[in-house]
């Protein structure tokens, strides 16, 4: 009996050696990778992708949204453009042979003479008054005479000179020949929607006049 045990022990030591290389055999190969620095791993080949697996984030700035616009700046704007009457006073200007200067110039819905004689504006009107003292600064009487002169406004209406105006606050002057070198006070009077500013008058159609 003892002379068979040691064959058969030997035959099972064997046995077990056999099965422990079939059973490592069949032992699949681990899969091995080679990272490179520290980059994030990525899904595995053959997987969809799934929420929170690294390397599937969106990039800043990526989507469907395009590149903001930039801001665009507003224009700076220097000022208003207003021009008052006043904006004409001590204005002076050659017209012909004649030296013209804007003693004062204002508006007023009601004007007179101041010895009786008086005119009144429509309502929503009145009249853009410039007083201007004129010289005959040439060789030979003349008279000077603004017909045809006209009021620019700064929104681009245009004006023509009230001459029956004129003549209501033109006591001192009534357009006769002057003496050369003689200086007298007359006006150019404008009837114009109620806070109308001119830019620029045009003396006699011609000479342009303009503020300050």
């Amino acid at each position: 009996m003892r002379a068979l045990a040691v064959p058969v022990a030997v035959f099972l030591a064997a046995a077990g050696c056999v099965g422990t290389v079939v059973s490592l055999n069949s032992v699949p190969s681990p899969d091995v990778r080679v990272t490179v620095g520290e980059e994030e791993p990525g899904p595995s080949p053959g997987r969809e992708p799934e929420e929170g697996d690294p390397g599937t984030a969106e990039p800043p700035g990526s989507g469907t949204a395009g590149p903001e616009e930039p801001e665009t700046a507003e224009p700076e704007t220097g000022g208003t453009g207003s021009v008052p009457p006043g904006s004409y006073d001590g204005v002076s200007v050659a017209v012909g042979e004649f030296a013209v200067t804007v003693e004062t110039a204002y508006t007023d819905a009601t004007i007179t003479d101041g010895m009786g004689m008086h005119d009144t504006a429509p309502e929503g009107w009145e009249y853009f008054i410039l007083r201007l003292d004129v010289t005959n600064a040439g060789s030979a009487p003349a008279a000077f005479d603004p017909v045809g002169s006209l009021g620019l406004a700064t929104d681009g209406s245009e004006y023509t000179n009230d001459p029956g105006a004129e003549y209501t606050v033109a006591h001192d002057y009534f357009w006769d020949d002057l003496a050369p070198g003689e200086t007298v006070t007359t006006h150019i009077l404008f009837l114009v929607p109620a806070g109308t500013e001119l830019s620029s008058v045009l003396i006699n159609g011609e000479v342009r006049l303009s503020p300050n």
